[in-house]
């Protein structure tokens, strides 16, 4: 072979080789990041968790007034999983510290017709996965209340409940 050919050759080797070894290098040239303050995002220190569903529905904040005037300590409200109980809009309290068994409260459409189940069997069926289970619950007008028998204050809970 002749001695252009070879430098030919190698030049294209070379170049292809010069190729695949820029697209192989994944850093990116980045400008470094700017110390402005003005780009610093500020952070507040405390934001209120304020859900929907306490502050339009006069049940929710009956609940929350009478557990607490028989000296019952309810936390601030939190969402609740709505979905599980296929619900309009939901709130979980937790009454005295016990956050392993918080008080589930939901809105249901007032013509679900679970309803008349709970009407009847005083449980409501609730889907957990793949599977359907029957949760013992309280019904007042269209709406749902459940705290798991366990609760230490389950029975004070109930009762003052049944008052409203």
């Amino acid at each position: 072979m002749s001695t252009m050919k070879k430098w030919f050759l190698y030049a294209i080797v070379l170049s292809c080789l010069s190729v695949v070894l820029v697209a192989c290098n994944d850093k990116e040239e980045t400008a470094p990041p700017a110390t402005s303050t003005e780009l610093t995002p500020e952070i507040p220190e405390e934001e209120e968790v304020i859900v929907a569903a306490v502050d339009d529905e006069e049940l929710y904040q009956k609940v929350v007034s009478q557990l607490e005037q028989v000296g019952l300590t309810v936390s601030e409200p939190d969402e609740a999983a709505i979905d599980m109980f296929r619900a309009e809009s939901g709130m979980v309290l937790t009454i005295n510290g016990d956050a392993l068994l918080p008080l589930h409260l939901y809105k249901l459409d007032p013509s679900d017709k679970r309803l008349d189940i709970v009407e009847e069997t005083g449980n409501l069926p609730v889907y957990i996965g793949s599977k359907t289970e029957q949760l013992a619950v309280k019904k007042v007008d269209h709406f749902i209340i459940y705290l798991h028998k366990g609760h230490p204050d389950y029975d004070e809970i109930m009762k003052t409940i049944d008052n409203i």
